[in-house]
């Protein structure tokens, strides 16, 4: 089954929280020093640009966010609960 175009968008817009989470955890652990963690705080407040643009554009459809959003969301709020533990 061939997915349509919006549906490609929308699951790539939900999946990229995943992206900044990494590039969050990379700039925290790996690099550790007070620059890459300001930039790390940085990548990570950037992830939670699509998935909240995302769930405005479901809402105004009146469609449900589905596994994408929990998934993006899920993600966000345990990495930034972990995150803010470590370094915070």
């Amino acid at each position: 089954m061939k997915k349509t175009r919006e549906r490609m968008v929308s699951d790539n817009m939900w999946g990229s929280s995943a992206v900044f989470c990494m590039a969050a955890f990379v700039a925290f652990v790996v690099v550790r020093s007070e620059a890459a963690v300001r930039v790390g705080w940085i990548l990570y407040g950037c992830g939670w640009v699509a998935p909240v643009c995302m769930a405005v554009w479901c809402a105004a459809r009146r469609k449900s966010p589905g596994v994408g959003g929990v998934f993006a969301f899920g993600l966000l709020v345990v990495f930034g609960l972990l995150t803010w533990l470590a370094h915070g």
